[in-house]
């Protein structure tokens, strides 16, 4: 893709995204659309594609989305996207199954095509069954899953809370929170709105197993 094209198609991307959340409800939305507002029409700097296996899971995740325009907008700028898996976490602490089955590309931040600073905006994806243990963080943090219905829970041990999608989740910071995906892939815009360098820390919980290995 060439570079004006790729300019062109993210920011698409991001003007779609903030109209997209401008039409949710609920805590942390104002916040969110101050942090884009305030950096997304900064330039566009070096475009570093990548892929991971997860991706695999974007072309279902995009015919599950009920939003067309936004869905248009993730598939022309994926070839410009960078996806990565989150290293904050230890390979044991985590798990296999989020660690080889997850990826994010970020839009708007620190490293990113549109520079930021303490702020960070962008897609998140995981496959299909895939439990991503508790944890929490600094970070106040926004999701806007645009696939569901998959599982929810703010303190471990408690029991899922299955929301659809198109329904926001803000974390306060160190609001303890999990994700069990659902039948279709997990794909949410995701923003931390502050202290976006600080690492996220798991929470144990004695009934991983168990999610992780339904019978």
């Amino acid at each position: 893709m060439q570079n004006s094209t790729a300019e062109s198609a993210l920011r698409t991307l991001v003007a779609e995204i903030e109209t997209y959340i401008s039409t949710l409800k609920g805590p942390g939305i104002a916040s969110v659309l101050e942090g884009i507002g305030k950096w997304a029409r900064g330039p566009i700097g070096q475009i570093k594609s990548r892929s991971l296996p997860a991706c695999d899971h974007l072309d279902p995740a995009l015919r599950a989305m009920g939003k067309p325009s936004l869905a248009k907008a993730i598939a022309d700028a994926r070839p410009s996207l960078k996806w990565i898996t989150y290293d904050g976490y230890s390979r044991e602490d985590i798990g296999a199954g989020f660690a080889d089955n997850h990826a994010f590309a970020s839009l708007i931040g620190e490293g990113c095509p549109i520079e930021a600073v303490d702020f960070d905006l962008g897609l998140f994806i995981i496959a299909p069954h895939i439990f991503y243990r508790d944890h929490h963080h600094a970070a106040p943090e926004l999701y806007a899953p645009l696939t569901g219905p998959h599982g929810w829970r703010f303190k471990p041990g408690d029991p899922l809370v299955w929301k659809e999608a198109d329904d926001p989740v803000w974390n306060n910071p160190w609001d303890p929170h999990a994700t069990m995906t659902g039948e279709a892939p997990f794909l949410a815009i995701f923003c931390w709105t502050r202290d976006a360098s600080q690492p996220a820390k798991i929470i144990p919980s004695p009934d991983w197993p168990t999610l992780e290995n339904p019978s």
